[in-house]
C-alpha cells in the first residue's frame, strides 16, 4: 500500500514538473526496498513510460508541447539509449550480480548529486540571459539538440534518470519557453525515449509485473493532477526543494 501511495505523489511530481519517475521512485525503492537494482530501474523506467504518456495527453490538451524540437531530442535519444542497453550487457556479463548493483547504485547517486546542484543554477537564470533557441532550424541547432537527446537517452537507459531532469536543465538553457511548455516538451521526449529503453529491459528481464501494477496504481491519478497543476505553481518554489531532496537522496545510495 505504502508504494502505490509513494508513486501517486511521484505521478504528481511528474505531471507538474516533467521529473520524478527516475530521479524520485528509483532511489527511493532502492533504498526501502530488497529489489535489485537493475530490476527497479527496468521497472521504474516503464512505469514513467506510461504516465508520461497520460501527461502528454494532458498537456496537449493544454497546448503546451513544442513538438519539433521534442522530436529532435527523441531523434537523439535513439542512438544514446541503444548505446545504454548494450553498456548494460557488456556489464552484466563481467560483474557478479553485487558488484552490478553498487556500481549502478552509485552511478546513480553521482548523477543525483550533479541535478541537485545544477538545476537552481539552471532555474534560477533570466530568461534574457537563455539562448533564444525556439526550434533547432540551423545544422548546429540541430546537432546540438540530437547530441544532447542521445547523452540524456543513454543515462535513461543505465540509470532511469534523465529524461525528466536532466533535460529539464538543458531546455532551461537552452530556450525561453514558459515553464508549462518547457515540462509538456520534456514529457514528450520522456516518452519516446522510455518506450525504447523499457522494451530493452523488458527483453534484458528487468521488470518485475507486481512492483509495476502497484506503482502504476498510483502513479496514474497522480499525472493527471500534476499536469492540471503545472500552470497555477510559480517555477521559482520548485528549484530548491528538489535539489536538497536529490542531494538528500544521492548521499543516502553513496552511503547505503
Amino acid at each position: 500500500m505504502w508504494i502505490t501511495l509513494l508513486a501517486l505523489g511521484v505521478g504528481t511530481l511528474i505531471g507538474m514538473t516533467g521529473t520524478g519517475s527516475g530521479v524520485v521512485l528509483t532511489p527511493l525503492l532502492l533504498i526501502f526496498t530488497p529489489y535489485p537494482a537493475l530490476m527497479v530501474i527496468g521497472t521504474d523506467i516503464a512505469i514513467g513510460t506510461v504516465t508520461r504518456l497520460l501527461g502528454v495527453f494532458e498537456h496537449k490538451r493544454l497546448r503546451q508541447i513544442r513538438w519539433r524540437l521534442a522530436a529532435f531530442l527523441i531523434a537523439g535519444s535513439i542512438p544514446g539509449t541503444l548505446a545504454g542497453g548494450a553498456l548494460i550487457k557488456l556489464l552484466k556479463s563481467h560483474l557478479v550480480a553485487g558488484e552490478l548493483d553498487y556500481l549502478l547504485k552509485t552511478l546513480l547517486a553521482i548523477v543525483l548529486i550533479a541535478v541537485a546542484v545544477f538545476l537552481p543554477v539552471a532555474r534560477g537564470r533570466q530568461p534574457n540571459w537563455r539562448s533564444t533557441l525556439v526550434d533547432p532550424k540551423t545544422i548546429f541547432e540541430s546537432m546540438k539538440v540530437l547530441a544532447i537527446g542521445a547523452l540524456v537517452g543513454l543515462l535513461v537507459a543505465v540509470t532511469s534518470i534523465g529524461s525528466g531532469s536532466l533535460m529539464m536543465i538543458f531546455l532551461l538553457l537552452l530556450t525561453s519557453f514558459r515553464a508549462a511548455e518547457l515540462v509538456g516538451t520534456d514529457i514528450l521526449f520522456g516518452v519516446g525515449t522510455g518506450l525504447l529503453a523499457s522494451s530493452l529491459h523488458l527483453w534484458m528481464g528487468h521488470l518485475d509485473t507486481g512492483l509495476f501494477l502497484r506503482l502504476l496504481a498510483g502513479t496514474l491519478p497522480g499525472v493527471i493532477i500534476g499536469s492540471r497543476l503545472t500552470p497555477r505553481i510559480p517555477e521559482r518554489h520548485f528549484s530548491w526543494v528538489f535539489s536538497v531532496l536529490y542531494l538528500v537522496l544521492g548521499a543516502r545510495l553513496l552511503l547505503a
